[in-house]
């Protein structure tokens, strides 16, 4: 006859394996608390499609001014254009019923800002600085950086 014999080994976890996971799983949960905090940040801000439309703007108008030979503006400041290095296109920015438009070579418009209340385009040593007034009344400036074609 066979006789079975069976071994009980009860074994858990021992405290220093228990610490060592507790330790892991609140590193977790600070790294997703810190991800949430930062995700309701940039939701906040990315939420206002006016702030949107802003940001693109100035992605436009730094990658038109990036090498230019020429810039001139009006006497009030609502327009300015820009010739480029190389005789490139002539580009007009312009403040028109409420939208900032772009132009290029005196044809056409494109919209690039929209319920625009004042628009101020002012030159100061190598920066361009916008002041923009919405509609809803908020203000937004900025300098952007003119690049001049090399000699």
């Amino acid at each position: 006859m066979h006789v079975m014999t069976r071994e009980h080994r009860e074994g858990g976890f021992t405290l220093l394996e228990s610490l060592f996971q507790i330790l892991i799983a609140a590193a977790f949960l600070h790294l997703i608390v810190l991800f949430l905090f930062f995700k309701e940040s940039v939701h906040e801000r990315m939420a206002v499609s006016s702030l949107i439309e802003w940001e693109l703007f100035l992605v436009d108008l730094q990658h038109d001014l990036a090498d230019t030979e020429t810039l001139t503006f009006n006497r009030n400041g609502t327009q300015f254009t820009i010739i480029p290095a190389g005789g490139g296109r002539l580009i007009e920015y312009r403040s028109v019923n409420g939208v900032i438009v772009r132009r290029k070579d005196q044809q056409g418009h494109v919209p690039l800002l929209t319920s625009v209340r004042s628009a101020v385009f002012t030159r100061q040593d190598e920066m361009l600085t916008i002041d923009v007034v919405l509609d809803d009344g908020t203000g937004r400036t900025r300098r952007v950086a003119v690049g001049t074609a090399q000699e």
